[in-house]
């Protein structure tokens, strides 16, 4: 299987990850915010991965729904207007 599109990259490694094939290498193909929360709720709650949630509605959800950090809250815009 040939994938050149990113987001569909990160998506298969996602899918290796959750599948068993949880190896440093394919977690590095993880780009995709959507694909990293993914990985936090269902597979591991880790810094390689949260790290990487940097799209304001996933952080927003990785923040009420797994664990409010500073270093994810910082992403969510109107933070004040909550």
């Amino acid at each position: 299987m040939k994938l050149t599109d990113e987001k569909a990259m990160s998506e298969w490694a996602y899918w290796q990850c959750f599948k068993g094939n949880d190896t440093p290498e394919m977690r590095d193909l993880i780009i995709d915010s959507g694909d990293a929360y993914c990985y936090c709720v269902h597979i591991r709650d880790i810094k390689e991965m949260w790290s990487k949630i940097k799209d304001p509605s996933w952080a927003e959800w990785y923040c009420s729904c797994i664990n409010d950090r500073p270093e994810v809250r910082r992403y969510i815009k109107n933070e004040i207007n909550r």
